[in-house]
């Protein structure tokens, strides 16, 4: 047991679009997955090796772009002739910086990755330079270049992810979702790509801007019908940033999984992109948990994150979700979604938290990420003490910034706070115990407490051994000869 049992695994999905995308073009494609693979130094450049790519890319947000790099240097330093790509928010939002932090990295793919990646392999393929592809930022004659933008793609001309590259039987290592046994069979399945939203917090504008495209609903369900009968699927993540965004095409998603006979669905959404009807067609069509991004109690913060929700609303989305039938209802909480939070408002939070019926709370502390409005706002202030981009996470550790009332450690103790608030609440731990099912529900529940006690008193939830874990791949790559 570990933090699998309280944090959730995100599968390789955006990767699996891009290898799908350029193996429609000719060219061969593998996805290598060291969040459940085990990484070690040599075992890496013998597959390496063996592959013989043109092209390696890194798919990093900020916590993993130094593991990124350090991977690019091991490749840059035997095998020069590859090129190094790496893809995602944190280069996105920091493109050139990146390659100047990071010398082992060839290029930036800013933004969304297929049309750019695929030009780059063309071109590569063909003999030709880097100069001139719309959407990347590159290395030429020392200098660093950054090339025009690059128009978003047609979302419905986008091939479906490449699973079989990824969904391998005994491959998936922790939950999808919480909530969810780690035995089930899951994917995710993305509807729409973008948010509209300004909120503070999110770094999502760096990859999307604030566009949403929508795919067409038939290649949906058909994306949808294959999983299920390929991959024996038992739960799906809509992995949508924000699903329901359309009333009626909410309507329309549910109907179509239940005519298809979908097991199990999750999704995350917004308070106001919900209502009694959409919340009774979901729970009908096998939905058995919505996320609600609710962040903070305080309707000040929340007018000052741009989230442009009411605690009204709030309120009725939750209880529309348990009258609807819906089995889990969870509420993501942030302190210090922006970074003039008080201790009075955290007290609007708790206070909230308190009086919501929630299966689950998410409190993670701000994380200042570089593309955000609170990353620009932190760091005008001095407040990021520290650019080593390893320790931007969201929970269980000190972080290494502060907000306008809260130092680095009051943001860890008000997180333990206020997870103590929620999980430790006996009108909490009785809903839990009076709703449990069956034997594999009891065993979720007494490891996810196990690793949440760990948590709070101390201990590491992470097994030394645990592939993935982003600390003992730095330690590894560290500590073995590169020779």
């Amino acid at each position: 047991m570990g933090m699998v049992d309280v944090l959730s695994h995100v599968l390789p999905t955006n990767i699996g679009y891009l290898a799908a995308y350029l193996m429609r073009h000719g060219f061969a494609a593998d996805i290598w997955d060291y969040e459940i693979e085990r990484f070690t130094v040599r075992g890496f450049l013998d597959r390496v090796a063996a592959a013989s790519p043109q092209v390696i890319g890194f798919s990093c947000m900020t916590p993993t772009i130094i593991n990124g790099a350090v991977m690019a240097s091991l490749v840059k330093e035997h095998f020069p002739q590859i090129v190094t790509v790496v893809g995602g928010a944190h280069s996105s939002a920091l493109p050139e910086e990146t390659l100047r932090e990071f010398p082992a990295f060839d290029a930036v793919v800013c933004q969304e990755g297929e049309l750019t990646l695929a030009e780059l392999c063309m071109r590569l393929e063909g003999g030709g330079g880097l100069s001139g592809i719309r959407g990347l930022v590159h290395r030429t004659d020392g200098e660093i270049v950054r090339e025009e933008a690059r128009e978003f793609g047609d979302i419905d001309s986008f091939p479906w992810p490449a699973r079989h590259l990824y969904h391998r039987p005994g491959r998936q290592r922790g939950h999808s979702s919480r909530g969810f046994s780690n035995q089930l069979v899951s994917t995710e399945i993305f509807t729409s790509r973008g948010c509209p939203y300004h909120c503070t917090f999110c770094a999502i504008v760096a990859t999307f801007g604030r566009s949403v495209r929508w795919r067409e609903l038939d290649d949906v369900f058909a994306e949808t019908k294959d999983c299920i009968d390929r991959y024996h699927i038992d739960h799906c993540v809509i992995a949508d940033d924000t699903f329901g965004l359309k009333a009626g095409r909410a309507l329309e998603l549910s109907e179509g999984f239940a005519r298809m006979g979908l097991n199990s669905w999750s999704c995350d959404t917004r308070v106001d992109c919900v209502n009694p009807e959409i919340l009774r067609a979901m729970a009908r069509s096998g939905c058995r948990k919505v996320a609600f991004g609710i962040e903070s109690g305080s309707p000040r913060v929340i007018q000052l994150n741009k989230k442009k929700i009411t605690l009204e609303r709030v309120e009725q989305a939750v209880r529309w979700a348990w009258e609807a039938g819906i089995k889990h209802v969870e509420g993501n909480f942030i302190i210090g979604s922006h970074p003039d939070e008080t201790p009075e408002d955290i007290d609007l939070t708790v206070k909230l938290m308190r009086k919501l019926k929630l299966s689950f709370a998410s409190v993670s502390i701000i994380v200042p990420y570089p593309g955000t409005e609170d990353y620009v706002t932190m760091e005008r202030r001095g407040h990021i003490y520290s650019k080593d981009w390893s320790n931007y996470v969201m929970f269980g550790q000190t972080p290494r910034w502060r907000t306008t009332y809260f130092e680095p450690e009051d943001l860890l103790r008000l997180q333990k706070r206020m997870n103590r608030a929620f999980y430790l609440n006996p009108r909490y731990l009785t809903q839990v115990l009076l709703g449990i099912r069956s034997l594999s529900e009891l065993g979720y529940y007494v490891k996810a407490g196990l690793s949440f006690a760990k948590w709070l008193a101390g201990l590491s939830l992470v097994p030394e051994n645990a592939a993935g874990d982003l600390r003992a791949l730095k330690s590894s790559l560290c500590s073995e000869s590169f020779d």
